[in-house]
């Protein structure tokens, strides 16, 4: 309207003005939602980025996450989630190569924060893969790490609280009470069986 009433061409002033506006509002997008995670579900916003979500891990091939648009119900949404899915792949490499079940301390919430998911996606992920709850599923990493200590010579002497704090159980009772779950035995029991 400037170059009609006033006869200036601003055209090149425009120009400029448009790509410092799209670039200000890239980086205060950038800002907000990484840097100071204003959303904590990052599935949700590399999805609302991106149409096809990719994720690279040095042991897992590329691949498309299935992600459910926000529309579906809670069931529809839990039935598309497979053992194939991206996280639980992540998830299971954290705890076969990591080890991370060792720690003690370790809860929805530190899992979430490695793969960049909400800790309630954690949950749902595990309970619908597994059929079990996020304890569980860690707790029978830690009974198998405290099998393999009972077989293997270099663990002989250790007793069977020590090998389960090794594993990452908290106490003696919480270790006897997972251990006699998974493997239907007490730790005793099993140790006499294979020994």
């Amino acid at each position: 309207m400037t170059s009609f009433f006033f006869g200036i061409d601003i055209s090149s002033t425009m120009s400029g003005l448009a790509l410092s506006a799209t670039f200000i509002m890239h980086w205060t997008a950038y800002i907000g939602i990484y840097k100071y995670k204003l959303a904590k579900n990052k599935d949700a916003v590399y999805h609302f980025l991106n149409n096809d979500l990719v994720i690279i891990h040095p042991n897992l091939q590329a691949a498309e996450s299935s992600i459910t648009q926000e529309n579906n119900t809670a069931e529809e949404s839990r039935e598309s989630i497979t053992a194939d899915n991206l996280y639980f792949q992540k998830l299971e490499l954290l705890c076969k190569d990591e080890h991370i079940y060792t720690d003690s301390t370790l809860n929805r919430e530190k899992v979430a924060e490695k793969l960049g998911i909400s800790a309630g996606y954690v949950s749902q992920i595990v309970n619908t893969i597994t059929g079990d709850n996020f304890a569980h599923y860690i707790n029978q990493y830690r009974v198998e790490a405290v099998k393999e200590m009972i077989s293997d010579p270099e663990y002989d002497n250790y007793n069977l609280l020590t090998m389960g704090l090794e594993a990452g159980f908290t106490s003696k009772t919480t270790f006897f009470k997972a251990f006699k779950k998974v493997t239907g035995q007490t730790p005793n029991e099993y140790k006499n069986t294979v020994k």
